[in-house]
């Protein structure tokens, strides 16, 4: 059952989210700082906010896994696609997907004028 703000139920990876996968790959990419294996999308959550956000995880080898949290835009604002979140794995894809906090924003350098 779907509540408001909350995410759904975990479901396996469509085409749909198997295709926003592919698209953020080269975000997921520069902010791991390294070139994956494969990137598989395995199952997903999604949350309804103003857009929508993704929790998604993903095959990078065969025993390692990411969560990632991709925010989709509202058509209005876009439709646009950015990483939010990225999460590392090593649990043979036992780790199961679920609501995370935003953190990419966070892991920028920050500079001084």
């Amino acid at each position: 059952m779907f509540k408001c703000g909350g995410t759904g139920e975990v479901k396996p990876a469509d085409s749909h989210v198997k295709e926003i996968c592919e698209k953020i790959r080269p975000a997921a990419e520069t902010h791991a700082n390294k070139q994956f294996e494969c990137f598989e999308a395995v199952e997903y959550v999604s949350q309804l906010v103003a857009g929508t956000n993704y929790f998604v995880k993903v095959k990078v080898k065969p025993d390692e896994f990411i969560h990632l949290r991709i925010y989709n835009t509202l058509p209005c604002y876009g439709n646009e696609l950015i990483l939010h979140g990225l999460l590392h794995h090593h649990e043979g894809g036992s780790g199961t997907i679920d609501y995370f906090e935003a953190h990419i924003n966070e892991d920028l350098p920050k500079y001084d004028d």
